[in-house]
């Protein structure tokens, strides 16, 4: 045992000694708000309880909402605001009217692919599913009249605006190469096609309108083709199984 520490134990015990034995001091601290300790928030009244989210909540919801944004990725809800298409082309002879005297050119198809999803009244166009990145093309000569966003679903979209009337729309777009203004005709590239909004695979969701009333775009575009059927397999017999 060193000298110091015999020093220590030495000074202890005197005072030990000296004051008549050792008072532990009460160190107790309330960390209680008052009004909880006193009884006072028992009696405040509900209504004047305000509830609200941490602001590092909120800001986090709000940047993460910007950056989704600008990535081309938007909320999907539950019950999108559907539109109730009223459907210009209801006969063949309204069919037959419009076609022949509505456009200068044939119409063509935004790009390859099968037909994923038809027009109805609660889906008003037509999905076309096809490879990620596919070039889109204008169905005919236009000028664009939109290249924006859509939080409810269709994620990025191209309007063009046709002669007589008639406007495509192009949505789920993964890139936009076009602008507002701007003259296309049916070989330029509106974009690619992406994943953006409300989609579960890559397809361009293709709308068609004359004069603000959907119209099936079936009605109007080249034949397309349906979703392809599986391939039947026929289970080979092994050389060595018995026939």
């Amino acid at each position: 045992m060193t000298d110091e520490l015999k020093f220590d134990i030495i000074s202890l015990l005197r005072l030990y000694k000296n004051a008549g034995g050792f008072v532990l001091k009460n160190g107790f601290k309330n960390l209680l708000p008052s009004v909880i300790l006193d009884g006072v928030a028992p009696k405040l009244k509900l209504r004047k309880i305000k509830l609200g989210f941490p602001k590092k909540v909120v800001w986090l919801t709000i940047v993460t909402f910007i950056l989704l944004n600008f990535l081309g990725y938007y909320p999907n809800f539950g019950i999108p605001p559907f539109k109730k298409s009223e459907v210009l082309a209801q006969t063949q002879q309204q069919v037959g009217e419009i076609i022949p005297a509505s456009f200068s050119k044939p119409l063509i198809l935004p790009h390859p692919g099968y037909l994923s999803t038809k027009f109805s009244n609660w889906h008003p166009g037509i999905d076309i599913a096809t490879g990620l990145g596919m070039p889109i093309h204008p169905i005919t000569d236009g000028e664009i009249t939109g290249a924006s966003r859509n939080i409810f679903g269709l994620g990025n979209f191209v309007e063009v605006i046709h002669e007589n009337g008639f406007k495509s729309t192009y949505a789920h777009m993964g890139k936009v190469y076009v602008r507002q203004g701007q003259k296309v005709t049916s070989e330029s590239i509106l974009g690619e096609v992406g994943l953006t909004g409300r989609t579960s695979g890559p397809h361009t969701h293709l709308e068609i309108t004359h004069n603000g009333q959907s119209v099936d775009p079936l009605k109007l575009l080249p034949e397309i083709p349906g979703m392809p059927q599986p391939v039947n397999l026929v289970k080979k017999q092994s050389p060595l199984q018995p026939q």
